[in-house]
Order: structure tokens, then C-alpha cells, then sequence
């Protein structure tokens, strides 16, 4: 783990913030593999797609119309209880921050969406969310508490987006912050990664695609605690509600965007 928090902070200070994609050229992130777990899908489900007469791929991301949306990157969620750190954390915080590095090269706005309750004495809007989780840890996440930080090894740009959620969706958070915040900045497109994958991020997944946003879901920058559940939401998502890409995959399609449209426009 500690050799991905060593990577990641290569990105600090190092990545330059011109018109291409910087990262992708530093040596060891270049034209990586593609994680066994997707490559693996992407043989499964290859049939079904023909038989579907779909591509595997739907989207072409666009950096115009694109936003990267970080999803419960924060303290509650990067460090349980027992203090030991879920699955991949250190990898998918490496990814995370090469490709927000990447976003903001190309003006993508990177989104922190955090889990946040409001309390007060007359009780707090968590709604049922204290049914499954630890009700002494709750707490840190009410009022933008400890728990609501974004997580010290993430590199948060004060010029990056910060939106509150309390639900798992952060579009069926009251208020909607996430989709008020897209609709200021005409967004249509979704780059979406963050913790856990089979919950608050395939939950916002879901319903992302039945408010009709494009979503590329960061198959190398999302974790959960089994890999079955993050199997079963890589499968769900590239069968019905978006795109799986790898990080290298969404870096080199946005680094060749206005390549890729001029040689379109010319045929």
C-alpha cells in the first residue's frame, strides 16, 4: 500500500496542467494493462453484447460536455472502524488522483462528493442510514465533521467542486446538490469512480443513467470489500447503465478528444 501512496504522490507539483493529458506520459502509468476482473468481463459479456447488436461501449466522452464525479473519498469511508483500510484503497487513490490530474488539464471539473448528516436536537436527516451502519461512528459524519473530510492521501484542488449527499444516491440526496451543481456547469457526461463500488457509487450509477447523464464508470478507481460486489457492479453497469473503462482508457479518450472529432468531421 505504501508504494501506491508513493506513486501518487508523484502527482503533486510534477503534472504540468497543459491542453494533453500530462499523466499519462509519466513513466510506470503508460499504457497499462487491463485489470484481470474486467478483462475477464469483457470476454464474458462479449456474446451478449453481439446478440444485443450493441457496442461494448457506448459513449465517447467529450471534455466539454464531462464531469469526473469522486464519490465518498473521505475519512467515514477510506478508514473503517478497526483502522484497517478497505480493499485496493491505496491503488484506487493512486488512479484517482492521476485521472483527477488528468480532468483538470483538459478543464474537466472534478466533483468531491461527500457523505455529510445534518443534526440537530430534533434528530438528524440520515433517514435509515444508522439501520446498517455502526451508530457510534455515525456521528463523525454529521455537520461536515471529521468523517466528511475528503481523505488525506486524495489531491483536492481548492478549484474542484465539493457537494454534500445523504443518501447513497447523491441523486436522491435532499437537497439534490450533484445534479444542481451539473445542471450550473452543463454537464451531461459522467466520469464516476470513488468507495464503495456496490453501494454509493453504483447506487449514483444507476441513477445517473435514469436521468439520462453518460456515465464512464473508473473500472481501476472504485473498491468495496468483496470482489464478488465489485464484480457483480462492473457486470450490472457495462450490461445497463454505462460504460466500464480503466483510468489509462478514459485519460488517452479525453487527451485525443480533438483529434478524434476532426478525422469525424473530415469523413
Amino acid at each position: 500500500m505504501e508504494t501506491f501512496y508513493r506513486l501518487s504522490l508523484i502527482f503533486q507539483g510534477i503534472v504540468p496542467l497543459s491542453g494533453l493529458c500530462a499523466a499519462a506520459a509519466i513513466a510506470g502509468r503508460s499504457k497499462r494493462e487491463v485489470p484481470p476482473i474486467l478483462k475477464d468481463l469483457r470476454k464474458e459479456l462479449s456474446p451478449a453484447f453481439k446478440q444485443m447488436g450493441r457496442p461494448m461501449h457506448l459513449f465517447h466522452l467529450d471534455p466539454s460536455k464531462t464531469a469526473f464525479v469522486i464519490i465518498d473519498m473521505q475519512n467515514f469511508s477510506c478508514t473503517p472502524s478497526q483502522g484497517a483500510a478497505m480493499t485496493d484503497i491505496g491503488k484506487i487513490t493512486s488512479e484517482i488522483n492521476g485521472l483527477a490530474g488528468c480532468c483538470r488539464s483538459v478543464n474537466v471539473p472534478v466533483i468531491w462528493v461527500r457523505h455529510n448528516v445534518t443534526a440537530g436536537s430534533a434528530g438528524n436527516d440520515a433517514g435509515l442510514y444508522a439501520a446498517f451502519h455502526e451508530k457510534s461512528r455515525l456521528k463523525e459524519l454529521y455537520n461536515e465533521g471529521k468523517g466528511t473530510e475528503v481523505f488525506p492521501h486524495m489531491h483536492f484542488d481548492p478549484a474542484d467542486h465539493v457537494v454534500f449527499k445523504n443518501r447513497y444516491s447523491a441523486f436522491l440526496s435532499d437537497p439534490p446538490e450533484l445534479r444542481r451543481k451539473l445542471e450550473r456547469l452543463k454537464r451531461t457526461q459522467l466520469i464516476v469512480a470513488g468507495i464503495a463500488a456496490n453501494v454509493c457509487v453504483e447506487s449514483t450509477v444507476r441513477d445517473a443513467m435514469q436521468l439520462d447523464y453518460e456515465v464512464a464508470l473508473v473500472a481501476d478507481g472504485v473498491a468495496t470489500f468483496d470482489q464478488a460486489l465489485l464484480k457483480s457492479t462492473l457486470k450490472n453497469t457495462m450490461l445497463f447503465f454505462g460504460d466500464v473503462l480503466t483510468t489509462q482508457e478514459i485519460m488517452d479518450g479525453l487527451k485525443t478528444w480533438d483529434v478524434d472529432r476532426s478525422r469525424s468531421l473530415r469523413r
